[in-house]
C-alpha cells in the first residue's frame, strides 16, 4: 500500500497467498503490475526531495533550478493504470545520451537479477536491513501446494500453516484451500477473487476509514463483504495461537521435526514462554498434520 498526495492507493488484487518471510509468515493479497524503464531529462528544481537528501543531493544542488538533468528511471503500472515511480538514477556531469543508455541498460540488468544473484551480491558487502527487505519485497517467498511424491512433506507444512493462520482469517483460508483443490481455471479465479474479499472483510476492522475507502475504489468488492465485515466486528478479536504458530513456522527451520517429544517441549517453552507437556504437544502437532519420524522416548545413547 502506498501513500501519494495525502491519499492512500490500494491496487486491484488478484488473489491471496501465504508468504514466508525471514521472521514471520502471513497471508498477503497480491496485485499484478508491469515494470517499465526509460530515460529523459528533468529540471533540477523538480527533483524529488528524497533524492536531494541522498548522496546525489550535494551535486544536484549545484545545478540551477531550471537546468536540465539527465535521469534514468523505472516505474510500475498496475492493472488499473495507476503508476508508481521506482529507482531514479541521475547523470549530472556532461552526460551524453550514450551514457544515459548505458545507465538504463545497467538498471534493467539489475532488475533482471535473480533472487539468488541478489543474495550473492549482498554477501559482497555489509547488506543493510533495507537491502534485505528489498529482496523480500521483489521476490516474496510464496507458499503454494506442490505436486509429486517428493512434495508430501512440503504440502503437509503448507496445510499446517494455513490451519494456524485460519485462527485469524478463517474464511480467507477456507477459500484458498478450495481454490487450491480445483483444476478449473475459471472456478479457481472466482474463488481467489472471493478470497481477496474475505481477506479484506476479516482484516478491515483494523484499518482506517481512508484505507477502507481506498480498497473499495480499486477492488470489485460488491456488497456481500459488508455482512462479513459486520460479523467480524461483532465477534471477539481473533488471535493466533503462539505455540501452533511456532510449530508451523519453525518445524523445519529449527529442526523441530528431529527432536524428541521432551526436547520439543523444552524448545517451545524457550521460544514462546509457554509450557506444554510432551503428550499435549504431540496432539497439537498431529492436529496440524506435522509429522516426525522420530520415535517417542529419550534419545538413544548413540545419539547423545
Amino acid at each position: 500500500m502506498s501513500e501519494q498526495s495525502g491519499a492512500f492507493y490500494v491496487p486491484p488484487f488478484k488473489n491471496v497467498r501465504l508468504v514466508e518471510c525471514r521472521d514471520f509468515m502471513e497471508l498477503v493479497p497480491l496485485s499484478s503490475y508491469r515494470e517499465f524503464f526509460g530515460y529523459g531529462t528533468i529540471k533540477a528544481g523538480d527533483i524529488p526531495i528524497e533524492v536531494m537528501k541522498g548522496p546525489l543531493g550535494p551535486l544536484v544542488s549545484l545545478c540551477g533550478k531550471d537546468e536540465d538533468v539527465r535521469v534514468v528511471m523505472s516505474w510500475k503500472r498496475f492493472d488499473d493504470g495507476h503508476e508508481e515511480s521506482g529507482l531514479m538514477h541521475f547523470l549530472i556531469e556532461r552526460a551524453t545520451e550514450s551514457d544515459v543508455r548505458n545507465a538504463m541498460a545497467q538498471m534493467i540488468r539489475f532488475h533482471r537479477m535473480s533472487k539468488e544473484g541478489l543474495e550473492e551480491l549482498g554477501q559482497c558487502f555489509a547488506a543493510k536491513e533495507e537491502d534485505l527487505a528489498y529482496i523480500e519485497t521483489r521476490f516474496p517467498n510464496i507458499q503454494e501446494p506442490m505436486s509429486g511424491l517428493d512434495a508430501i512433506g512440503a504440502n503437509d507444512l503448507y496445510q499446517a500453516r494455513l490451519k494456524v493462520l485460519a485462527g485469524l482469517q478463517p474464511k480467507t483460508v477456507s477459500l484458498i484451500q478450495k481454490a487450491d483443490a480445483t483444476d478449473n481455471p475459471e472456478k479457481r479465479q472466482g474463488l481467489e477473487r472471493e478470497a481477496v474479499n474475505a481477506y479484506f472483510a476479516e482484516l478491515a476492522p483494523d484499518w482506517t476509514e481512508e484505507q477502507v475507502l481506498a480498497w473499495q475504489r480499486n477492488n470489485p468488492v460488491g456488497t456481500k463483504w459488508m455482512c462479513e465485515f459486520v460479523g467480524v466486528l461483532e465477534e471477539p478479536a481473533r488471535r493466533i495461537d503462539a505455540i501452533n504458530y511456532e510449530l508451523a513456522f519453525n518445524w523445519l527451520r529449527r529442526n523441530y521435526n528431529l527432536l524428541t517429544a521432551e526436547e520439543l517441549s523444552r524448545m517451545i517453552l524457550i521460544a514462546t514462554g509457554q509450557r506444554l507437556m510432551p503428550g499435549a504437544l504431540k496432539k497439537r502437532r498431529e492436529r496440524l498434520g506435522l509429522t516426525t519420524k522420530r520415535t517417542t522416548g529419550p534419545r538413544p545413547k548413540s545419539e547423545r
